[in-house]
């Protein structure tokens, strides 16, 4: 595969059509079918189809854009690099943050980054799994500073653990389950869940269905940190969270732990990137404070 048949191909998805992507490119129509007509030849398998809609992936389109907008993040990596190890500043770095982590340590990680590489380009995004495992896996992102359970991601991802985070059942003051002590007490409230591979209440449920307990069925999912934190602490609804929030003003204020007499599954905070997937010397700096700041 050739880098200007990705491009191409790249292109047209991000623009609808051969012509608004041969404008993009400054390249002629058929030059753009050319390319893409070469990839599906090298591929040998169909990645477009023409419709009244423009131009469409196939499946096979859908899963070689998905790798090419990661063989593209990669080569600008390299870029990236090479300019800094020549004397240049020209450096970006982009990153997910669990929620945990932004109302902690990330001013004291930012300050010292920026000491460090005051020209470099930072772009943070809310961290939680079923944001971050998409951002990595297109490539929007270098790294995740994420909050998962070891054992339990898939194969294409790693996570470099950094400490471990005790988990808690949370509810605003005043909750009529406020003083629950049994999951049988709690499982049929309605909850609000973050489900993804990796995620607490992906993990803590399938242990529940192997274990024989009840599973809770009114749930909510929200996939953003103040959708979840609104809802729980204007609404009768159940949360699991760090316990650290009971320590993190003005946070602390707003929510109560119910004393619930059951162990639950520790998250573990740590370094989540693609396997096999090398960070730039920004990010890879970046991840190093990262990792000092948050232990």
């Amino acid at each position: 595969m050739k880098d200007y048949q990705l491009k191409a191909l790249l292109q047209v998805v991000d623009a609808g059509s051969i012509r608004a992507a041969a404008r993009a490119l400054g390249v002629s129509q058929p030059a753009v079918t050319k390319a893409i007509r070469e990839l599906e030849a090298e591929v040998d398998a169909p990645l477009v189809h023409r419709s009244s809609r423009g131009v469409e992936l196939t499946e096979c389109g859908r899963q070689l854009t998905i790798r090419a907008r990661l063989v593209q993040a990669q080569l600008a990596m390299a870029r990236q690099d090479i300019r800094q190890l020549q004397g240049g500043q020209q450096a970006s770095v982009a990153v997910s943050v669990t929620p945990v982590v932004f109302m902690g340590a990330l001013p004291e990680v930012l300050r010292e980054f920026q000491r460090a590489m005051p020209q470099a380009q930072v772009r943070l995004f809310e961290g939680l799994m079923p944001l971050a495992l998409p951002q990595l896996r297109e490539g929007f992102v270098d790294f995740a500073v994420a909050a998962a359970v070891e054992g339990s991601l898939d194969s294409d991802l790693e996570l470099e653990p950094i400490a471990p985070i005790p988990m808690m059942v949370a509810c605003r003051p005043g909750h009529p389950l406020a003083g629950a002590t049994t999951w049988e007490a709690l499982v049929d409230a309605e909850w609000l869940v973050h489900r993804a591979p990796g995620s607490h209440h992906t993990v803590l449920f399938e242990r529940f269905v192997r274990q024989g307990l009840p599973v809770p069925q009114r749930l909510i999912e929200a996939n953003t940190f103040g959708v979840s934190w609104s809802l729980m602490t204007r609404s009768d609804l159940l949360l699991m969270l760090p316990e650290r929030f009971l320590s993190i003003e003005p946070y602390c204020r707003q929510i109560v732990r119910v004393p619930l007499r059951m162990e639950l599954p520790a998250l573990t905070l740590g370094i989540l990137k693609l396997r096999a997937s090398p960070l730039s010397l920004a990010a890879g700096r970046l991840a190093t404070l990262f990792q000092r700041y948050c232990r």
